[in-house]
């Protein structure tokens, strides 16, 4: 019911909305927007309910519904039900929809005069999303059409099998559970920061089709800065904690990889900083009102162009991070298309309407710079995206051959990513860097409106600009030669990144006397040079710390490079790598995770101990404990380095067991006869049978109540050398059958079956079998990432800046009204 009501108070919504904004001020325009409001509160409520029932269902396991069968199992711990619910397709809709909810119920209350044209927009998106969960059928012609799918189905509806002839099927099924990669910390937050940086970006390309629609073409500039920056700053949040999440929990080596996912949400990222620029030009002088609109409509759309990239399937084979296709495509391309031609369609139909400024912008103006700097901004998208859409490309040849079968569309369709997709962006990328660093540094010593260049402007640019970059060019240079970096690509953009810092901050101090309420542009300028530092250690100076040479040709299923960047330490061995003696000492399992210790001791020249610390790293095993899902990493943080491990390999038999099972069957076992106090022999060891126990402790043993369990207590010894080891295989009997319980050394690679028991000459039967010793160890790979907390201090100013920035415009706005 919620979803029918969700889907359709939404077009109620857009409707009166979109009425009360063609009638003029009187009672009829009040009577649209009264049941505009209606309608959208009734849609808000429709889908807080929804999310509600949903989470319900969930956390008490109802596993009829095929959405918690699909994300929710037994042992699923209760601070990942959130995770569950947005890991699937429907949920993460809910979840964008959620946010448009909140975020229209607050502009609602602000909007004022604005209220009409821009709920009108978000209310129909509203309505395009509901549509990809509401799963109805229409009927056309001689056939049915389904329009989304519904996160409530019972499993029983999707799937067809013979467990649901059973009345009880419901006790008879478990769920499958939230993947083991997402069962972090970071699901919970991520998702919901980045869905809301998402879904922010809808309401400045609300005010844009707000402002053509009303052809207010300045005023609506003063009411989107805020909501801009907001956004800015929200979804550059989200973007930062994947990248934490990235480097902190998952294997990945880095905190950025160039994923195609990943990409897609920096892209509008790019383009709506790239319209707040823009935004401020226009506000303050007039120009670029034109790039503003469009800056704005194509962050949005650049918005749903990669959800349709992540949802569509189409990047299944290039991201990690994709869902899979569930037939929404082309409701999603419609998506797309849709507002896509309700922004441009405004837009061209209104360009005559909007505001320019005939004189040409001055080269010495601050605006004229903050345009190219948007522009360069643009330049980079498109790069990105460019290559992060060759998928899609590559699908669009292969459906044109096969309508025209065009010779040259047959390679055409193949076309594939570049291998080295990190080497690929950051060769373009890293001067794109360089080109805005440099802007954010002289940007802000030029002024507004300004026609000429002479006289106190340009004597106090040139010494301000001169200062900075003298000194720039002294501490790069210092820097440089500490570090190592001789290529003059590294040291142009070391300087680069130090000239912004170092402008920034005198323009800070000199110019706006450091009055912090006016700074959001100086700290957003100054963490980008400081990002950029960050950058650069991490890139050019990460080191791999598990350089192993001895190992090559050991670890099974590795390349031989692979093998120098990993360390096989055995269980107990202290292994040296680099200046680190480094011992794996245990490891401890949890239901499906098994997290390892690892003893890190650091010696000086004199071979005193300086340091010590243990990292624990973990994986994580599938349901059946058959395969590795995971490798989670272990990272010992200091001020000026991070030290990042994880685990590579382990043993064939850990990793598979199924495989180690099916090779146990074929080994040779040979029986002993024997009665206590008795020994017998093996190629390499003698092993006495020391006494039964009728109290037998057995792994594969649970006890019931009319069993008859005798365990033989078996002393091992190993012929060179005096230590021992135990085994004790069981004999039961339970009703009429007779089972033997196996036992094993591994170490020592000896497995023991207790197959008989003769109460007349009181013996017993043992077979013995011997198979190569199971060593205990794992390989490591462990790397350094030299200066890498400048990343995260550089990345949360940039935002900080443009948070304080907003609650400058908010009160720019508030002094307007």
């Amino acid at each position: 019911m919620f979803l029918v009501l969700s889907f359709v108070t939404s077009l109620m919504a857009a409707v009166s909305y979109f009425f009360s904004v063609r009638e003029p001020l009187g009672k009829l325009k009040s009577s649209w927007i009264n049941l505009g409001r209606t309608a959208f509160i009734i849609h808000g409520i429709s889908v807080f309910s929804i999310i509600g029932i949903l989470l319900y269902v969930m956390i008490n396991e109802y596993y009829e519904y095929n959405y918690v069968w699909h994300h929710v199992s037994d042992d699923l711990d209760f601070k990942y039900i959130f995770s569950a619910l947005w890991e699937g397709q429907e949920g993460s809709f809910l979840l964008w929809m959620f946010w448009h909810v909140v975020l229209g119920f607050i502009l609602i209350k602000t909007a004022k005069e604005w209220e009409g044209p821009v709920l009108s927009i978000m209310a129909a998106v509203q309505f395009f999303i509901s549509s990809m969960i509401v799963g109805l059928y229409f009927y056309m012609g001689d056939s049915f059409f389904k329009v989304g799918v519904n996160p409530m189905l019972l499993l029983r509806d999707v799937q067809e099998a013979p467990i649901f002839q059973n009345p009880d099927y419901v006790r008879m099924i478990k769920g499958n559970g939230l993947n083991p990669l997402l069962q972090n910390y970071w699901m919970t937050i991520h998702p919901p920061t980045t869905f809301l940086g998402f879904a922010s970006t809808l309401v400045p390309f609300s005010f844009a089709v707000a402002g053509l629609w009303l052809g207010k073409h300045k005023e609506w500039i003063t009411a989107v800065l805020p909501w801009a920056l907001f956004s800015g700053f929200i979804l550059g949040l989200g973007i930062l904690m994947g990248g934490v999440w990235a480097y902190e929990a998952l294997s990945f080596g880095g905190y950025w990889a160039w994923d195609p996912v990943e990409n897609m949400s920096l892209v509008p990222w790019l383009i709506l900083v790239g319209g707040i620029h823009t935004a401020l030009v226009a506000k303050s002088t007039g120009y670029s009102i034109r790039s503003t609109y469009l800056f704005f409509i194509f962050t949005f759309v650049l918005i749903l162009y990669s959800t349709f990239l992540v949802r569509s399937g189409v990047l299944g084979e290039t991201s990690v991070h994709a869902f899979t296709e569930m037939g929404l495509e082309w409701q999603l391309v419609i998506f797309i298309l849709f507002f896509l031609t309700v922004g441009l369609g405004l837009y061209f139909r209104k360009a005559k309407e909007i505001p320019e400024i005939q004189r040409e912008e001055s080269l010495y103006s601050r605006e004229f710079w903050m345009f190219i700097g948007a522009l360069v901004l643009v330049f980079s998208s498109v790069l990105i995206s460019h290559t992060t859409s060759i998928p899609v490309y590559s699908k669009i040849f292969s459906f044109i051959y096969d309508l025209t079968n065009v010779s040259f569309l047959a390679t055409a369709e193949n076309w594939s990513p570049p291998e080295d997709v990190v080497g690929h962006h950051n060769k373009y990328q890293i001067w794109i860097a360089v080109f805005i660093a440099t802007l954010s540094a002289t940007v802000q010593f030029l002024h507004y409106k300004k026609q000429d260049w002479k006289g106190k402007t340009a004597r106090s640019f040139t010494r301000y600009i001169g200062v900075s970059l003298i000194g720039a060019i002294a501490v790069s240079a210092l820097i440089s030669w500490a570090a190592g970096f001789n290529a003059w690509q590294l040291v142009i953009f070391l300087v680069a990144a130090w000239f912004t810092i170092i402008a920034n901050v005198l323009y800070m101090v000199f110019v706006l006397r450091n009055n912090v309420k006016l700074a959001g542009s100086v700290l957003s300028h100054v963490g980008f040079g400081i990002l950029l530092i960050g950058i650069l250690f991490t890139g050019v100076k990460k080191q791999i710390l598990s350089r192993d040479f001895m190992s090559v040709g050991v670890i099974e299923g590795f390349q031989e490079e692979d093998e120098r960047s990993n360390i096989l330490l055995r269980k107990g061995l202290p292994t040296r790598m680099g200046d680190y003696m480094v011992t794996y000492m245990k490891d401890t399992v949890d239901r499906r995770q098994r997290t390892f210790e690892v003893n890190f001791k650091r010696f000086d020249e004199a071979g005193t101990l300086v340091e010590e610390f243990n990292l624990n790293p973990n994986v994580l095993y599938d349901k059946a404990k058959t395969k590795i899902e995971a490798s989670n990493p272990s990272t010992k943080h200091y001020l000026a380095k991070d030290i990042f491990t994880h685990v590579s390999a382990l043993p064939n038999h850990e990793v598979d067991p199924e495989a180690t099972k099916n090779a146990e069957d074929t080994l040779s076992y040979k029986p002993h006869i024997i009665a206590i106090g008795d020994t017998f022999y093996t190629s390499k060891h003698y092993v006495v049978f020391e006494n039964f126990n009728q109290n037998p402790k057995h792994p594969e043993y649970v006890a019931e109540k009319e069993d008859i369990a005798v365990g033989a207590k078996l002393v091992v010894h190993k012929l060179d050398t005096a230590a021992t080891w135990t085994a004790e295989p069981v004999y039961l009997i339970r009703g009429s059958m007779a089972l033997g319980l196996d036992d094993s050394v591994d170490e020592l690679g000896l497995k023991f079956k207790f197959m008989k028991i003769d109460p007349l000459d009181q013996t017993v039967t043992i077979e013995v079998a011997e198979t190569a010793p199971k060593e205990e160890y794992i390989v490591l790979q462990a790397l350094l990432f030299p200066w890498i907390n400048l990343v995260w201090l550089g990345s949360l100013m940039m935002l900080f800046g443009m948070f304080v920035s907003m609650f400058k415009r908010l009160k720019e706005k508030r002094m307007l009204a």
